[in-house]
């Protein structure tokens, strides 16, 4: 695997668990136009080790990435006897990994040609207004039950595939308290949060389903100067929300989990151990599986565990493939 010098404060991938290897590959190759970083079929002990299942249940991963971004990608998992969806009959405010954002050049054409090759969109393009930005916005029901949000911020030159997307400037993820998420990011991961809305009234709990005197509070976290590789945190304040968190494990289907490149893995767990509120509030005490031989190449890799349920892989920058 090629060596970067990464951003600490922007994932290096999100994990997506796949039923069929060949078809992921068909739809964030062959139609977003990402390119594939690293290949490697069979299989992969340390990884197995550091995700707490048998050797031999991974049985293909590639590394994938939009051309020209060294972050914010997408790392897909075959297992060997893939397990249920995540997403299964989930509600809306749902509690886990929710959804991958996709920018896109030219939203109207993009939503043209996925219909035209018989993807089911929810709805039609939406248009979203905040007192600093305006987005034009639509859903799709990806495969494995993950959901792809397509997006596009009129005037702002995104970068993108020849395709014509860019993955993935962030994913979104539920929580029950987001003042506890941005203490562990902030004091713990080190992250910026790059935006905050709250979002209330009628129109909103009419388009998104929540009863009366609901609202979102919205806070994004990452780094101000790069915009790949940011984690959106969603809680949906007056709603009930049922924890699918614990269904997030291998050899489940959908979105898993996020890693990260990090050059100073004491330090990140010297602040997971630390009394500060953020480190408090972890769901689980830091797992350190040491130095560890993985499709990203012989490292130092930690687990964290945000106060939600998130699971955060972090590597020490790794030395070699």
């Amino acid at each position: 695997m090629p060596l970067i010098t990464a951003n600490p404060k922007a994932y290096a991938y999100i994990v997506v668990s796949v039923s069929d290897m060949e078809q992921a590959l068909a739809l964030w190759v062959q139609r977003f136009g990402m390119q594939v970083v690293v290949r490697r079929e069979g299989l992969d002990a340390g990884l197995a080790r550091v995700w707490g299942i048998d050797e031999h249940d991974i049985m293909d991963q590639a590394l994938l990435l939009t051309p020209g971004m060294q972050q914010g990608g997408v790392h897909l998992v075959q297992f060997r006897i893939p397990g249920a969806v995540v997403r299964e009959d989930a509600a809306t405010t749902d509690l886990v990994l929710k959804s991958i954002d996709i920018s896109v050049q030219d939203i109207h054409a993009r939503f043209a040609e996925l219909e035209s090759a018989g993807y089911k969109f929810r709805s039609k393009i939406g248009r979203f207004e905040t007192d600093s930005v305006v987005v034009n916005e639509v859903h799709l029901p990806g495969p494995d039950g993950i959901n792809l949000v397509f997006l596009e911020q009129p005037g702002k030159a995104e970068l993108v595939s020849d395709k014509g997307y860019g993955v993935a400037p962030q994913i979104v993820a539920t929580s029950p308290d987001n003042s506890r998420e941005k203490a562990f990011f902030e004091q713990v991961m080190g992250l910026d949060e790059t935006s905050y809305h709250r979002f209330s009234g009628p129109e909103v709990e009419h388009t998104i389903g929540l009863p009366a005197g609901a609202a979102l509070d919205i806070r994004i976290f990452g780094d101000l100067s790069y915009d790949y590789g940011r984690l959106e945190i969603v809680q949906y304040e007056g709603a009930k929300s049922a924890d699918l968190y614990p269904r997030t494990k291998p050899p489940a289907r959908g979105l898993l989990s996020v890693t990260f490149f990090v050059p100073n893995i004491a330090a990140i767990l010297a602040r997971a151990r630390s009394s500060s509120p953020g480190a408090a509030a972890m769901r689980t005490a830091p797992v350190d599986h040491e130095v560890t031989n993985t499709i990203f190449g012989r490292a130092h890799m930690i687990t964290l565990t945000t106060p939600a349920g998130l699971r955060i892989d972090l590597l020490q920058q790794p030395t070699h493939h």
